[in-house]
């Protein structure tokens, strides 16, 4: 009786621990081992026997295999069906987790489908916008609740049925088990999505909140997040991303492509835009609605300014001499536009070959200049020295305006345009589209050549001048259609492939002071740089002329091979190594092998599954599927001492007799109630039991009980052997109960209190169910 005594104070302490977190729960498990061992309810052998233990052994190589499946992108494309229910609700996304790990677990080992299902769910919690304790404890109830399905899919329905064999009675046949099990596995699954998702952690008032990362939070991602759709009959459609001006004009990133249901991620710049496309893009709301639609810039019919164009503007070829302050000089650097107020049209080298970047190319000695502006403008430019003499052409037509490279198109500043008060610069019509205005109507009067720094003015009306390609894809930009993104779509734009991440200047950089547009970044580094953060702050403006300093964390997004790249580059830290692993897609057959073999060789019983699982991880590893560093880092090390700590527990129980004390006195106590009432005590004590005491011992240890019931009261013993094993296989409300509760322990961050709050009162429903469903299928 003293040793009772001790024992039962050592489990009230070890749950006052694990409830009340003040310890980490391997350190209480710790402390647990060495109460039962120093108190003498075990020996030392017992004691450690637990680090020996199969189901240490199993869980240690389940987490390697599963990290062989991760690394490998096995289990990324195992979860894709799944994974397609993303964006769909809370429910339903628990329903299709919690059935299809039902099902696996009445197929394969309920450790090994937890295993498989563990980086799949992480993926949907991930691209669903979820935290993963949404969805883990689900899919590891699903898993539990599925098990016993057949007779051979848990020891705990094996030794059942061997019970029965060695006791002379007829034993389970193989379905025998699941019509109960199905029941059950609805049962749980209602009570997950009508209570149990109500207490899961992260849990909210607001419906499908979704899970904001790190970096989300840092960023604030999901806020500058957009998706702009091509309508039918686009002036965008057929031109490929860089040239649909996306990024000049709006200082937008595009992030991926919505194409015919198909999501494609960080798509290349010489990707085609196609009706219908839905793109991807992260930016400032506010130059979402720069160019679109036509409150801002309304196309107006050329009535009255052709005539008065035709007056005011010449065009002349003109040379540039020698000594001319041009030479070596951009467009942008002479200010020809600012100072003079004349537009150049075209430019020919002195051999006589077009350039074709006007703006980007010095000028050079010799060089064929077609210039645009007023007559007295032009003649400036030869009074200063500056270029030959001109050979001038009146404009007698409007067809010599809208040359083979040129064309006119008149916009209306509409009253409430953000353009009003803004000057020509900042209107940013020159610099992302090529355009030039020419002239401004205002009031009846016409501006000709006005210089860059003039400031619109509500009801103007801009007279721009541009090749047709870029006069369109202002028109396209307009006719966009703006959306806003669903709350998942951050967790979305990353894959196997693409990542979002965030690089550091190293100390060491010789970038300092650099621009991304000087070191070409996209181009070189094949990155988008979605924001660098300075001093407590997110900048996503002016990005590509933002000098770059040290202490500068850049958010990139793009291909991890890319990434990898600048992992190695001297200049950048990349602080989440995970973001730089491509999936060794090569390696994908040797571990579908390896997992198929632990599979087949555990169900049809030529090795014990723990042994099975240790030969599959060691096959890993051997054949490249993962390193033997990332084996090791894969291994949660708080989980293994967890359950080897706690084995004994079980043990000590055995030892000291206190589950055939308690129902020794219980059940004579309901025997005269009925067998409903033997059946509730029964399965509650085992179900207790089933919170510390391994299955298979379990089992062996409440048989004989169940048995000499059944003997004793003239009860049907298959009516209490089904019960036993269905209590042993309820193992919910404890993470020390099942290996697949343990699996999942850290990925979820689940305390111990969190198992407690879902898992006993789903045990109370199973249990309730059981006790009204097995005396109907197996009468007394």
């Amino acid at each position: 009786m003293t040793h009772l005594i001790i024992l039962v104070a050592i489990i009230l302490a070890a749950l006052v621990l694990f409830i009340g977190g003040w310890i980490a729960v391997d350190v209480t498990g710790l402390l647990v081992l060495s109460a039962l061992a120093l108190t003498g309810l075990v020996s030392s052998t017992e004691a450690l026997a637990g680090f020996s233990s199969s189901a240490v052994i199993t869980v240690m190589g389940m987490f390697i295999l599963t990290a062989g499946l991760t690394r490998t992108g096995v289990a990324y494309r195992l979860g894709q069906p799944i994974q397609r229910l993303a964006q769909n609700s809370e429910v339903i996304i628990i329903v299709a987790l919690m059935a299809a790990a039902a099902i696996l677990s009445a197929l394969i080992n309920t450790t090994t489908v937890a295993a498989i299902m563990l980086p799949t769910t992480m993926e949907l919690a991930r691209r669903s916008g979820r935290s993963p304790s949404r969805l883990l404890l689900p899919m590891a109830l699903g898993c539990l609740l599925g098990g016993p399905f057949t007779g051979i899919s848990t020891p705990s329905n094996i030794l059942a049925t061997e019970a029965l064999a060695s006791a002379g009675f007829p034993p389970f046949k193989l379905l025998d088990f699941t019509p109960i099990t199905a029941a059950l596995v609805v049962s749980g699954i209602l009570f997950v999505i009508l209570i149990g998702r109500r207490i899961l952690p992260g849990s909210s008032k607001k419906k499908d909140v979704a899970y904001q990362g790190p970096l989300e939070s840092s960023y604030q991602l999901t806020t500058h997040l957009f998706t702009l759709r091509i309508r039918h009959g686009s002036k965008l459609a057929g031109r490929t991303l860089i040239e649909s001006r996306l990024g000049s004009a709006l200082f937008l990133t595009v992030l991926g492509l919505k194409r015919r249901g198909e999501l494609i991620l960080a798509p290349r710049p010489q990707e085609k835009l196609q009706e219908g496309d839905t793109i991807i893009v992260h930016g400032h709301p506010n130059h979402l609605q720069y160019f679109n639609g036509h409150q801002h810039l309304c196309v107006e019919a050329n009535h009255e300014m052709n005539e008065q164009m035709l007056q005011g503007l010449t065009m002349a070829e003109t040379v540039i001499v020698k000594d001319s302050p041009f030479i070596g000089t951009t467009v942008a650097e002479s200010r020809l536009r600012q100072k003079y107020r004349v537009h150049v049209l075209s430019l020919h080298t002195a051999q006589g070959e077009a350039v074709q970047n006007v703006r980007r190319r010095p000028f050079a000695l010799g060089d064929r200049l077609l210039l645009q502006g007023e007559q007295q403008a032009l003649e400036k430019l030869v009074a200063d020295g500056l270029v030959a003499p001109l050979c001038c052409t009146p404009v007698n037509s409007i067809d010599q305006l809208v040359t083979e490279q040129t064309s006119l198109l008149p916009m209306r500043v509409p009253d409430g345009s953000i353009m009003v008060g803004r000057n020509l610069v900042e209107s940013r019509l020159g610099n992302a589209f090529g355009l030039t205005v020419i002239g401004i109507f205002r009031e009846k009067a016409l501006l000709f050549m006005p210089s860059s720094e003039e400031i619109i003015q509500k009801d103007d009306l801009l007279i721009l001048q541009g090749t047709k390609y870029d006069l369109e894809a202002l028109v396209g930009l307009q006719a966009l259609l703006i959306e806003r993104p669903s709350p998942g779509l951050v967790a979305e734009l990353e894959s196997q492939q693409v990542t979002v991440t965030e690089v550091l200047l190293s100390p060491r950089t010789t970038l300092a002071g650099q621009t991304l547009a000087n070191l070409l970044f996209r181009d070189h580094y094949g990155l988008s740089v979605l924001a660098i953060w300075r001093k407590g702050q997110a900048h996503r403006l002016h990005l590509q002329d933002m000098p770059l300093q040290f202490g500068d964390a850049l958010l990139v997004y793009g291909q991890r091979q890319s990434l990898e790249a600048v992992a190695r580059d001297p200049n950048f830290l990349v602080l989440d190594k995970e973001a730089t692993q491509v999936p060794l897609m090569n390696k994908a057959p040797y571990a579908i092998a390896i997992m198929i073999a632990v599979l087949l060789s555990a169900i049809l019983g030529y090795v014990h599954i723990s042994i099975a699982a240790l030969t599959g991880a060691a096959l890993m590893v051997l054949f490249g599927c993962l390193t033997i560093d990332e084996a090791y880092r894969a291994i949660e090390w708080k989980v293994i001492f967890l359950v080897a700590t706690m084995l004994p527990l079980g043990v000590a129980v055995q030892n000291t007799g206190a589950a055939e004390l308690v129902t020794s006195h219980l059940i004579p106590m309901v025997g005269g109630l009925g067998p409903r009432w033997v059946v509730a005590v029964l399965f509650l004590v085992t179900v207790i039991g089933t919170q510390v005491i391994p299955t298979a011992p379990l089992v062996v240890l409440m048989s004989p009980i169940a048995l000499s019931t059944a003997a004793s009261l003239n009860i049907s013993p298959h009516l209490l052997m089904m019960t036993v094993a269905i209590a042993a296989s309820s193992s919910y409300a404890s993470p020390l109960s099942h290996p697949a509760h343990l699996l999942i322990m850290s990925p979820g961050g689940y305390r111990f209190i969190d198992y407690i709050k879902i898992g006993v009162p789903l045990t109370l429903v199973i249990m309730a169910v059981a006790i009204w469903l097995l005396p109907i299928l197996w009468p007394a």
